[in-house]
C-alpha cells in the first residue's frame, strides 16, 4: 500500500495522534460542533412541515445519500491508497447504522421498522452524539476528506433519528427496549471476536476512544473488565433517554382519566 499522507485525502490513522489535527472542545471543535447542530436543525424544520406524503421522500433522499456518502468512501480509499485496511469497514455502530436506517426509510410501518426504529434511538442517536463530542478522528485537521465525512455522516445520523421524534413519527417505548438489547447481543459477541483477529475496534468493545470515558474505565478496571462499567453506562443512558416517554405516557393517562370521569 501507498497510503496518502498529505493533501485533502490524507490518511492519518496510524501516522498522527489524537489531537494533532484539533483539540477536543477547542474552538474548531466547538465551532464546528455548532455548525452542524444548525444543519441537523434546519434538517428537521423542513421535515416537519412536510406533508404526510413528502415526508417519505425526504427520509428515503436522506438514508440514500448517508449510504451514497460512504459507498464513495470506501470505493475510493483502494484507489487513493494503493490497498484497502479492516479498520475502514462499516462495523462500528454508525455503519451499520447506514443500513438500519434504509431499512426503517422503506419499512417503517411494518414491525421490523418499528425495531428499528427503536434501536435507532436507542443506540444510533446517543452513539452518533458520542461520536461528534469525542471525535476519535482528531488526528486529521478539520478541513481533510476523512474528518467532513466523519462530522458530516454522524450530523446526518443525529438528523435521521431527531426528524422522526420531532415530527411524533417515532415514539420509544420501555416495552421496546429488548429490542435493541437483542441486537446487541447478536452483533456484540462476533464483532468482539472479529476485532481480537482483525486488530480492530469496532463498537468500541476491545479498547477505548482517547477522551472518551471508555478511556477512564480502562485506566480504572483494565481490558476486558473495563466491558462492566460500559454496559452500566449504557443502561444508565437508556434510563436516562426512556424516563421522559414514560412520564408523559403516565401523564397523559392520568389525564384521559380525568377527562373521562367527568362524562
Amino acid at each position: 500500500m501507498h497510503i496518502v499522507r498529505e493533501g485533502f485525502f490524507a490518511f492519518l490513522e496510524g501516522a498522527a495522534n489524537p489531537g494533532d489535527g484539533f483539540g477536543l472542545f477547542g474552538r474548531q471543535h466547538l465551532a464546528v460542533l455548532a455548525g452542524l447542530a444548525l444543519l441537523a436543525a434546519l434538517l428537521c424544520f423542513v421535515y416537519i412541515q412536510l406533508t404526510y406524503t413528502e415526508r417519505p421522500v425526504m427520509l428515503k433522499a436522506l438514508a440514500w445519500f448517508i449510504f451514497g456518502m460512504e459507498l464513495f468512501k470506501q470505493a475510493t480509499f483502494p484507489f487513493l491508497h494503493g490497498g484497502y485496511l479492516a479498520t475502514q469497514l462499516p462495523l462500528h455502530l454508525c455503519g451499520l447504522s447506514i443500513f438500519l436506517q434504509l431499512i426503517y426509510a422503506y419499512y417503517a410501518d411494518l414491525a421490523i421498522g418499528k425495531a428499528v426504529g427503536e434501536i435507532l434511538y436507542a443506540l444510533c442517536l446517543p452513539g452518533a452524539v458520542a461520536a461528534l463530542v469525542f471525535a476519535n478522528w482528531s488526528m486529521y485537521p478539520i478541513i481533510n476528506y476523512y474528518s467532513i465525512h466523519s462530522f458530516l455522516i454522524h450530523t446526518l445520523h443525529v438528523a435521521f433519528t431527531m426528524m422522526l421524534l420531532l415530527s411524533g413519527e417515532l415514539r420509544p417505548s420501555a416495552r421496546g427496549l429488548w429490542k435493541p438489547a437483542v441486537f446487541l447481543l447478536i452483533t456484540v459477541p462476533p464483532v468482539y471476536v472479529l476485532n481480537g483477529r482483525l486488530g480492530t475496534n469496532f463498537f468500541f468493545v476491545n479498547a477505548g476512544s482517547p477522551g472518551s470515558p471508555l478511556d477512564l474505565f480502562i485506566n480504572i478496571f483494565g481490558v476486558p473488565w473495563f466491558l462492566l462499567p460500559y454496559a452500566g453506562l449504557v443502561l444508565v443512558l437508556w434510563f436516562l433517554m426512556y424516563l421522559p416517554w414514560e412520564l408523559f405516557r403516565h401523564q397523559s393517562r392520568k389525564y384521559k382519566v380525568k377527562v373521562y370521569s367527568r362524562y
